[in-house]
């Protein structure tokens, strides 16, 4: 069992790598922002760290995978868990999502953001029996009953976006009140910035205008011929 896990795994990373591949900029383009992605994480009286979790700003994707999502008090089941990041993208997946407290499960559900824009696709989910769209309208909201514990609200391929243009997207995000306190819990969510235009080269340096040629030096004058001056030489013998 641990073997067939194991190679699962792999061949679900090795797929993964052939799209992402194909989409890293080139190096002479310049992506905006920072990339990060998470597959699932919670917060509120029961906490769930972001797993898997990546941010980057490099261009080449960074990815961390969990095969299975550890046992945890929300009852939350998930496997194949990925996350990929790099400058200006993000993408995570779950895959066998069920979460029973809450009538919710999927066979996958997925996020991805490129260059501030993206979208979440969901398959084979439902809610309390309810089927769900494949991609839903950004920020769709839905309300389930939780069986005397309340009500929560589900948010479909919410979509936020901060004042530099940056956007989040978190394929599901379920909210609750429970003991008295908010509990959320976020499947698949990214987050991207707006990319950059492909860098320009420099121009060229113009060559300098050429320089007016200096004049050749004037010869000195000729040396004056000298003047013979008659007299004796002293001779000794």
């Amino acid at each position: 069992m641990r073997l067939q896990t194991i190679t699962k795994c792999a061949a679900v990373a090795g797929a993964l790598a052939l799209p992402f591949a194909a989409v890293v900029p080139a190096a002479s383009a310049t992506s905006g922002g920072v990339g990060s992605a998470v597959a699932i994480s919670a917060t509120g009286p029961v906490a769930i760290p972001p797993t898997p979790s990546v941010t980057s700003t490099g261009h080449k994707p960074v990815r961390k995978s969990v095969a299975e999502l550890p046992a945890n008090a929300l009852g939350i089941e998930a496997s194949l868990l990925n996350a990929a990041a790099w400058a200006g993208h993000g993408r995570a997946s779950v895959t066998d999502l069920r979460i029973a407290k809450f009538g919710l499960s999927a066979s996958a559900v997925t996020a991805k953001c490129e260059n501030g824009n993206g979208v979440s696709h969901l398959k084979e989910a439902t809610l309390n029996g309810r089927k769900l769209k494949l991609t839903a309208a950004p920020n769709s909201a839905l309300t389930v009953n939780l069986n005397g514990l309340g009500s929560a609200t589900v948010t479909l391929n919410k979509h936020v976006r901060d004042h530099d243009g940056n956007l989040s997207i978190t394929a599901i995000e379920v909210s609750a009140t429970l003991a008295g306190k908010t509990q959320t819990i976020a499947i698949s969510s990214v987050t991207c910035g707006k990319g950059g235009k492909p860098g320009q080269p420099n121009p060229p340096s113009q060559p300098s205008e050429p320089g007016t040629p200096s004049s050749p030096s004037t010869p000195p004058d000729a040396a004056p011929a000298p003047t013979p001056v008659a007299g004796d030489l002293p001779v000794t013998g």
